[in-house]
């Protein structure tokens, strides 16, 4: 099986890039961050992004789950208009599968769902940040995902609510003993200690497969990686056939490719 996780930048026109990239890899399991549903047919087409994409992969996938993180007609800064919408959006992330879904649920561990008004204090305070839960049948096996776009933090260092964030991932991937895989955008580097918790139970495709970067530019000379920030995490209930990043310039991220099986 395929599974494919990418943030799809909310800043970017780039849904019809973003659809048949993700046509052409006759993917299984789709899980996306920062992708945008819209409530208004005033709202510009670039803020549309779930809409198109779903259209151009059409009935491939027919299963989906969308969990949003807050709702907005505009981004305001000080009062001031710093980015329109044209009409009522929600951020969020969604996960779109060929196996039906058996439950799903989205779990927000720092703040809640909201109307977000004013963005002057973004950097400090971030808007609310959630959890898919989503379990699969995968011929008659259940898998489960866990899909986040974790906490914003400018330096991708560690914070008190980064460790409680992945402590908290970490305890709900562990609810059930079952072929888990968790992805997502994490907005941390791999030395972290918010990451390290995860790689004490799960095992980390990023380091296991040295991958160098997951931002379309990069150093390749670095050491440091310092442009990895998106994760695939898989339990011992998963066979890792293959695991790599493609290199493409339709986002800011780049898309992470698992090939695997469910051990019986």
């Amino acid at each position: 099986m395929k599974l494919i996780s990418f943030n799809i930048g909310i800043k970017i026109d780039n849904s019809k890039e973003i659809g048949n990239f993700i046509k052409s890899q006759d993917a299984d399991i789709v899980a996306f961050q920062e992708i945008i549903k819209h409530f208004n047919e005033s709202v510009f087409e670039i803020y549309k992004s779930k809409k198109h994409i779903e259209e151009i992969i059409g009935k491939k996938l027919p299963y989906s789950f969308f969990g949003p993180q807050w709702i907005a007609d505009a981004m305001r800064k000080n009062g001031k208009m710093h980015r329109d919408f044209n009409g009522f959006i929600e951020q969020g992330n969604e996960i779109i599968s060929k196996f039906p879904i058996l439950k799903a649920t989205n779990e927000f561990y720092y703040k809640h769902y909201s109307l977000e008004l004013e963005w002057a204090n973004f950097h400090t305070e971030d808007h609310p940040r959630c959890v898919q839960i989503v379990e699969l049948n995968v011929n008659n096996k259940n898998l489960q995902i866990l899909n986040l776009h974790g906490l914003y933090s400018k330096d991708k260092q560690d914070s008190k609510r980064t460790l409680n964030q992945c402590k908290y991932i970490l305890e709900a991937a562990k609810r059930k003993n079952i072929p888990t895989i968790i992805v997502g955008d994490f907005n941390l580097f791999p030395e972290t200690k918010s990451i390290g918790i995860l790689n004490k139970k799960f095992r980390n495709l990023i380091d296991e497969y040295k991958i160098k970067s997951t931002r379309p530019t990069f150093d390749d000379e670095t050491d440091k990686r310092n442009n990895v920030v998106d994760y695939i995490f898989v339990n011992d209930k998963i066979k890792v056939n293959n695991f790599g990043v493609i290199i493409t310039n339709i986002s800011d991220h780049l898309p992470l490719i698992l090939d695997f099986d469910i051990l019986d």
